[in-house]
């Protein structure tokens, strides 16, 4: 398991002029969402996986993934959210995954955690990461959203960085075989890196699937800023 790293507070001098207290405090929602976004990439994992790759183990496989993970305005959903878009082989390989992540804030603006969302129509939003205004008028409407028994929970982190799951056995979606599944989901984020999984099984306890089909975690690294 990756060691996650304590994130320290920095404390302002009483003089410090207010506009440069801007930092978001840590555990808020917008502080877990400024965590998390960026632009990453699992391609360490999958050259390592592709090197070390043995005929007598068990197989188990990682695709190749680059993820952009974006601050977008979207008033209609909420003051704190992140558009997620997935592309596989390459930094501009075909896009495998889009969802926006609407970022809670609970009591003491401590965050609960983030509802998740599938677009109704994801082609109209590709590439779009980038645009002044692209999501500003995006609704529930305009969007698939996970049962409320599905929220992304922040957990108390056991060792630092931040830990987000999926784990309610009331947790239950329809997949596009039209059966009920009951969804789990695992995140671990830190300033350089994210990991991430997902699985599913049907209600009696049978597994559908699991992303990735490995023993362990897609393991993102964070990309530097482009010029």
């Amino acid at each position: 398991m990756i060691a996650l790293l304590l994130a320290t507070l920095a404390f302002a001098e009483p003089e410090t002029a207010p506009q440069a207290q801007a930092e978001p405090v840590y555990g808020t929602a917008a502080y877990r969402a400024s965590f998390l976004t960026g632009r990453f990439s699992n391609a360490q994992q999958y050259e390592a996986w592709q090197n070390d790759a043995q005929p007598d183990v068990p197989a188990y496989e990682f695709e190749l993934y680059y993820a952009t993970h974006a601050r977008v305005e979207a008033p209609g959903l909420g003051e704190h959210v992140i558009y997620v878009e997935w592309r596989s082989g390459a930094a501009d390989g075909p896009v495998s995954r889009q969802r926006l992540w609407v970022f809670r804030d609970g009591e003491e603006q401590w965050s609960t955690g983030f509802d998740v969302f599938k677009f109704r129509d994801s082609e109209a939003f590709a590439g779009r990461a980038d645009e002044d205004g692209a999501f500003a008028s995006l609704t529930a409407e305009d969007l698939i959203g996970y049962p409320e028994a599905c929220l992304v929970e922040t957990q108390s982190p056991a060792h630092a960085g931040y830990y987000f799951t999926i784990e309610s056995n009331d947790c239950v979606v329809t997949a596009e075989t039209g059966d009920e599944i009951r969804l789990r989901a695992s995140l671990r984020g830190h300033r350089h890196f994210f990991t991430y999984r997902e699985w599913a099984s049907t209600l009696e306890g049978e597994l559908v699937y699991q992303f990735p089909d490995a023993p362990y975690p897609y393991s993102f690294r964070r990309l530097p800023d482009e010029d």
